[in-house]
């Protein structure tokens, strides 16, 4: 399952040639993980936010990055595995931002799985000083014994990962003001996080349904799917929330607003972009 912002596809043969390098390197990784009872093996080495990394990691992000090569419209792409500007081309217009496999550490227990792209013009600044919703559209794919992608938004599904056969499965998301859906990210920090934990207890003795899967990715889905619910990860000192802005939120948040939703970070601003 595939979500992205359509017009720009439309108008812009740029972004619609970055956009089909995208999905032919999602269908690949799609492949591959499919096939690959193995991919939660881990690499012995860790990325630069100290967590480890899993070969699928690795090998889901150099696919990714092999096939934005190949077109000359991206000038420089940075991912969680490898959170870095590298450069990829002298001409390109578009910096490409990612999380190759969000959730991977939950591929051996078989639940989805999701990538996280952000998509931004290019400048001298290479996104120094750049906020969320400076991004010029952002993708969301989902990776289960299927694989998603959003615009208006969009959702599009791949039904043949050989065939590349993508069929728009639902015409435009919209996200409810309400909803009984919550997935609370990062419950070991409910004990000292007091606050926190009073929303959980509310929702809980309220009779909202618990649905949370371990996976940014895969829970935020679950609300574009259901077109309701609430995610949230909150952190403290000896318990932080491991999210990053960039690779993650940022394009995430972006969809959920996009689709009529709301986004908020820690300082309780309206918008988290």
């Amino acid at each position: 399952m595939l979500i992205i912002l359509k017009q720009l596809c439309q108008f812009n043969f740029k972004y619609a040639s970055i956009f089909n390098s995208l999905l032919k390197g999602f269908e690949i990784n799609a492949k591959i993980l499919k096939n690959c009872s193995s991919s939660s093996k881990l690499t012995r080495t860790q990325n630069e936010f100290g967590d480890e990394q899993l070969e699928a990691d690795v090998l889901c992000e150099k696919i990714v990055v092999d096939e934005l090569t190949k077109i000359k419209h991206v000038s420089h792409v940075a991912s969680e595995e490898t959170p870095e500007m590298v450069k990829i081309s002298d001409k390109g217009d578009y910096i490409v931002t990612f999380d190759p496999l969000d959730g991977s550490s939950i591929i051996s227990t078989n639940f989805t799985v999701g990538t996280i792209v952000g998509i931004w013009k290019s400048d001298e600044t290479l996104l120094i000083g750049q906020k969320g919703k400076d991004q010029i559209s952002a993708l969301q794919l989902q990776l289960w014994p299927t694989t998603l992608n959003l615009d208006k938004v969009q959702e599009y599904t791949l039904f043949d990962t050989f065939n590349s056969d993508w069929e728009v499965s639902e015409e435009n998301i919209r996200i409810k003001k309400q909803g009984k859906i919550f997935a609370p990210g990062n419950t070991r920090c409910l004990k000292d996080f007091v606050a926190y934990k009073e929303l959980v207890d509310y929702w809980l003795l309220n009779g909202y349904t618990l649905r949370y899967s371990g996976g940014m990715a895969p829970d935020v889905c679950q609300i574009f799917i259901k077109e309701e619910g609430v995610f949230t990860a909150f952190g403290t000192d000896k318990y932080p929330a491991k999210l990053r802005y960039l690779y993650e939120c940022a394009p995430l948040a972006f969809l959920v607003e996009k689709a009529g939703g709301k986004s908020t970070n820690e300082n309780g601003i309206c918008s988290g972009l």
